[in-house]
């Protein structure tokens, strides 16, 4: 039976008309895309700065290494009264003493071997003449120079160092940069600071020298 309402009634009860209740949830495609494009951004911004960054500590971590090791080497060249160089090259640096007329590789210490630098690391060297000399030492008494020229293998084979490391505790004062890049492709730069008194410090990419 119909009534003046328009609702149906059956038997005693009454059923209403029914009413569509479904809401609209979730996101639209449009929307998910958006969100999943900017934690990508976020993402890759927090990657490249934490690249960045490693590959700074990184070189840090390289110019250390030199630092102590020079550091060693000049404490026992003092000791011992031996004169030791440091060969540096556009990759490698390696220690050396002087011996019958030749500058020979310090191999007994593995940590005072041939070290090479990582892919992507190079270094660069400034030299600042040379240490002091003392009154009661003779420059020209430091090494017996051969008299017959070394062939182009001995040379190969025993390179002259550019840094000096003294017995009197003083060396070549020095600016040697460890130079790599960043993801980014931009120039990270560690310095190590050397003076003619044997003091070693690290600096920065445009540090000024105090």
């Amino acid at each position: 039976m119909i009534s003046v309402t328009g609702t149906y009634r059956t038997s005693n009860k009454m059923i209403l008309p029914r009413v569509n209740l479904t809401r609209q949830t979730g996101f639209t495609l449009m929307e998910v895309l958006l969100v999943v494009l900017l934690m990508g951004l976020a993402a890759t911004a927090v990657t490249l700065s934490m690249g960045g960054a490693s590959k700074e500590k990184a070189l840090e971590r390289t110019a250390q290494q030199f630092m102590m090791a020079t550091e060693m080497v000049l404490d026992e060249t003092v000791l011992s009264g031996h004169f030791v160089g440091i060969v540096i090259e556009d990759s490698s640096y390696k220690f050396v003493y002087y011996d019958e007329g030749k500058w020979k590789p310090l191999e007994q210490d593995r940590l005072l071997a041939e070290r090479q630098m990582e892919p992507g690391v190079e270094m660069v060297l400034v030299l600042d003449g040379l240490p002091l000399v003392q009154e009661d030492e003779e420059q020209d008494s430091w090494f017996d120079e051969p008299l017959i020229e070394k062939s182009a293998d001995d040379k190969k084979k025993f390179p002259e160092p550019q840094i000096m490391l003294f017995p009197s505790g003083e060396m070549s004062a020095f600016e040697l940069s460890f130079v790599s890049e960043d993801e980014m492709q931009q120039d990270i730069e560690v310095v190590v600071f050397g003076d003619a008194l044997g003091r070693l410090r690290m600096g920065f990419e445009d540090e000024e020298v105090l």
